[in-house]
């Protein structure tokens, strides 16, 4: 059988408007997915074992596009015969196109694609649509050195950031080249004419399809992506907001075609929930935002000033607990918390070792709380309390005159029986 189209002349880059191709199978192997030998943060993928296996399927040429030139890969099906499996992913080997898919394919059967055509015309604005946005950067003196097409918002990264008098013009610039409707097009010139300074390290540029994307006269540059025809397509440019990144770099965050609409959509939506919690019409949010934030930095200090006061009620009843009967105990169920507690300890100052046992609780129901005991034998206390199963979640440690311990959740009645518990204590 003929080898597969290499990657730089797939049917994907040579008429990227195709939505399904029929083409044959050339190999198939399985691949493990391996355990990672650290543990991962929560996924939104669904959990694989280590026995999991899939396969990576070569065809003699492919309408999916292999991930590069900071470009997502496709998605997409491989119909069979018998089936209809999904692509999960597709990278480049080298020069070719791998398709991971969950069952084998022999090789030589003949399959159908059909492409997710939603996503790839969506990669297709924000890919052509930054090539746009970089050019007019470039008559500006301000290069590109970077991007990112997001799943949301897409960037690219400058080496410094934009005025807003600077953000406004390069975005007026991008919409009027749109409204002109150039054309978009590629040429696959003489190799040594093309700059390879982008290249992936890996790619065989003797065997390899240098290509070059021109938006009109306007731009011209090395390119393995999907692109439009014409300008016309992306619809409008919106340039976002910047982040600072490494020293002076910025990252300038756009969104280009239909993405523009969604965008749009969404302040709406979230103009409207804004417009009703706050009782108020869209011109006066950010009014009405700063006299609330204003109404909550008066009520955090007024707050400070109850507490201090509270603080200093408690700390005086608890030294004369301490003093009267050798042990004190504290039970907030407000959600004060191990604030409140370092506050009152701060208030009462260091334990004599002859004063006793302070115990502080905090907390209720699932939303869980707080526990901290001071003085003479206080981890002897703790570990009595633990060893009776008063409070099933708690979970602690500490060592002589301090233990502190967390509680994830009270259950029903374990106030009650800590209280008990406090009562029937002996010092």
């Amino acid at each position: 059988m003929a080898a597969s189209a290499v990657v730089g002349a797939l049917a994907c880059q040579v008429d990227s408007y195709l939505r399904s191709f029929e083409t044959t199978v050339v190999s198939c192997r399985p691949i493990e997915n391996v355990r990672p030998s650290k543990p991962v943060k929560k996924s939104k993928l669904p959990a694989q074992s280590s026995d999991d296996i899939h396969y990576e399927v070569e065809l003699k040429d492919t309408i999916l596009f292999p991930e590069g030139g900071g470009q997502p890969s496709d998605h997409g099906v491989i119909v069979t015969s018998e089936s209809e499996l999904p692509v999960l992913a597709i990278r480049r080997a080298l020069l070719t196109a791998l398709h991971k898919v969950p069952k084998a394919i022999e090789p030589n059967t003949p399959v159908k694609l059909e492409i997710d055509w939603r996503r790839r015309f969506d990669h297709m604005q924000q890919h052509s649509g930054q090539h746009l946005i970089s050019a007019i950067l470039d008559q500006l003196a301000v290069p590109t050195l970077a991007w990112s097409l997001g799943e949301k918002v897409s960037y690219v990264e400058l080496p410094r950031k934009l005025t807003e008098e600077e953000v406004i013009e390069v975005e007026n610039r991008c919409n009027d080249v749109i409204r002109e409707g150039i054309d978009i097009w590629v040429e696959v010139p003489d190799k040594g004419l093309v700059n390879k300074d982008k290249l992936p390290d890996d790619y065989d540029v003797e065997r390899g399809i240098l290509r070059v994307v021109h938006i009109g006269s306007l731009d011209a540059n090395p390119c393995c992506g999907t692109h439009l025809k014409n300008t016309k397509e992306m619809g409008s440019i919106a340039l976002l907001h910047q982040l600072p990144i490494r020293g002076s770099n910025s990252r300038l965050h756009f969104l280009i075609g239909d993405r523009v609409r969604a965008y749009a959509r969404e302040l709406n939506n979230l103009t409207r929930v804004l417009n009703s919690r706050l009782s108020c019409q869209t011109e006066e949010i950010e009014a009405k935002i700063s006299r609330l934030d204003s109404q909550l930095r008066d009520s955090l200090k007024r707050e400070k000033l109850w507490r201090a006061d509270v603080v200093k009620s408690d700390a005086a009843r608890v030294m004369d607990e301490l003093k009267q009967e050798k042990k004190s105990y504290v039970y907030r169920a407000d959600g004060a918390g191990l604030d409140y507690f370092n506050s009152l300890v701060a208030e009462i100052g260091n334990l004599e070792a002859s004063s006793g046992v302070l115990v502080l609780a905090s907390g209720a129901g699932k939303n869980g709380g707080a526990l901290l005991l001071i003085g003479e034998g206080a981890d002897k206390v703790a570990s009595r309390l633990v060893g009776d199963g008063i409070i099933k979640s708690l979970r602690g440690g500490g060592k002589g005159a301090k233990w502190q311990g967390k509680i994830s959740q009270w259950e029903k009645g374990e106030v009650e029986k800590l209280e008990d518990f406090f009562n029937r204590l002996e010092i």
